[in-house]
């Protein structure tokens, strides 16, 4: 259960409310924050990469004009889409953890936006797809989920060089004491 902030005057009460002094907090099943909705059943991950997903592909249908142009490099509209839309879908990556199925569907979502970029090629007098491991030489090896990875190896090194004091890095090396019910 999850709890979000709600003015007390403008709510009824709900049984499965939180109440502190005059502020409410109402019980939610899941809720949206940095992009990413949070909640506590298994399958929410998973809601969350395609909502992600989603707005990735609408963020790359805005820059469709400057990605799609043939008056702009390759190296350029491959910038685009590296300034534009993978931040969108990586936006909060570094909380994220990832199952097979949720680094495949980015996988794919960034492999179909480098086809349209990158179009189709000539093999043996026959036009065809780019492979996959074409696609990888392109960008060199770094695909979305290795990105993803980089930006938490990067945030874990800076809650690291935190004082001992800051909040997050209390929580990464933190531990939960209880008193056992009598």
């Amino acid at each position: 259960m999850h709890f979000c902030f709600h003015n007390h005057h403008h709510h009824r009460r709900n049984a499965g409310a939180l109440r502190i002094g005059n502020k409410t907090f109402e019980a939610v099943q899941s809720f949206q924050y940095l992009g990413n909705t949070v909640g506590k059943t298994n399958n929410n991950n998973n809601k969350c990469i395609k909502e992600i997903i989603m707005m990735g592909n609408k963020a790359c249908y805005a820059n469709r004009q400057p990605v799609n142009s043939s008056f702009i490099s390759r190296n350029s509209q491959l910038q685009i889409y590296r300034t534009s839309v993978r931040p969108v879908v990586t936006c909060g990556s570094e909380w994220w953890t990832l199952t097979v199925e949720e680094e495949r569907a980015s996988a794919v979502f960034e492999r179909e936006i480098l086809r349209k970029m990158y179009g189709l090629v000539k093999g043996n007098e026959l036009w065809r797809i780019r492979r996959n491991d074409g696609l990888e030489a392109i960008i060199k090896g770094e695909n979305i989920v290795r990105f993803i990875e980089w930006q938490r190896i990067r945030w874990l090194g800076h809650i690291e060089r935190m004082q001992e004091t800051a909040i997050p890095k209390k929580m990464l090396y933190g531990k939960l004491y209880a008193t056992r019910r009598r």
